[in-house]
């Protein structure tokens, strides 16, 4: 917090002619009317690629994903965002671009086009899901969200001119009582059926962190995961609070044998939840952890 002082201000000691005022109160005003023409004659109007894709802004995020429908000239908008708690519902959206058309080109990232993350807001009920998209720019996916709440969906996507993904947010509800549970803090090891996984590694606020996981089983590390979006594992990480999506991206050229390395873009000091996916033989599992960045 930035300490709040006392603004002083320091007494006119001389009287001004009046005329003189008005005289550089109309020079003041015709000077600005002729720098704001000036501003807007040479600002040039926003571009737009075809098939619904915007250019420029798409490759230049600032700051985490997820905390808004609309960013870096792409906009999210839900057929429905009220379910039944426990009953599948088919959940559809569409990607519109800043001319207002459907997006309907995007770059396939292992077998996936599309990615929606959806977790409740005290960071339970995680679910990794694959959309199908329609001709006309419609994602579909069946959701279920199992117990009432307030929830976080985020879709993450990579435009066709774009360099980096895009992750927008919205809030989904599921009218009814319930209680949120509690936040564990800071755990680095998680156990599910018959695998140990491990983080490494500091969550620094400010940098671009390096986070080391190691997936083992029967005391001995796991090589050989099977492919997950075209890499080897998945981590999303979200900021306790305000569900903020952070940019996590598997590292590439050589690294650790055992463990799967990612780069972690931390804006905050504070809490964070990690949700690990890894795929082994098959069979897809999720474990969690929370970081604390300092």
């Amino acid at each position: 917090m930035v300490p709040t002082g006392k603004l002083q201000v320091e007494r006119l000691r001389a009287p001004i002619p009046v005329l003189a005022l008005l005289a550089g109160l109309v020079t003041l005003f015709g000077f600005g009317i002729n720098f704001g023409e000036s501003v807007v004659g040479r600002t040039a109007p926003a571009r737009h690629g075809h098939d619904g894709r915007g250019i420029g802004e798409e490759n230049h995020a600032e700051g985490p994903g997820g905390l808004a429908v609309s960013s870096q000239g792409y906009v999210l908008r839900p057929r429905i965002t009220r379910f039944i708690a426990g009953e599948y519902e088919n959940f559809r959206f569409t990607i519109f671009s800043s001319n207002g058309r459907p997006v309907t080109d995007f770059v396939r990232r292992g077998d996936r086009q599309m990615t929606l993350v959806v977790v409740r807001r005290d960071m339970s009920g995680y679910q990794h899901l694959y959309p199908v998209m329609d001709r006309d720019g419609t994602w579909t996916v069946p959701l279920d969200l199992e117990e009432p709440g307030s929830y976080r969906a985020f879709a993450e996507f990579l435009p066709g001119t774009a360099k980096i993904p895009v992750t927008l947010g919205v809030d989904l509800d599921a009218p009814g009582f319930f209680e949120p549970g509690p936040i564990s803090k800071e755990s680095t090891a998680a156990d599910i059926d018959g695998y140990t996984v491990i983080w490494t590694g500091n969550l620094i606020a400010g940098t671009v962190s390096r986070v080391w996981i190691h997936v083992m089983r029967d005391n001995l590390p796991v090589t050989d995961l099977d492919p997950i979006l075209g890499g080897g594992a998945r981590l999303v990480i979200l900021r306790e609070g305000d569900l903020a999506y952070l940019n996590a991206r598997p590292v590439e050229g050589p690294r650790q044998d055992t463990a799967t390395d990612f780069d972690v873009e931390v804006p905050t000091v504070g809490y964070y939840r990690m949700f690990f996916e890894f795929q082994h033989h098959g069979q897809l599992r999720t474990v969690e952890f929370t970081a604390l960045a300092r």
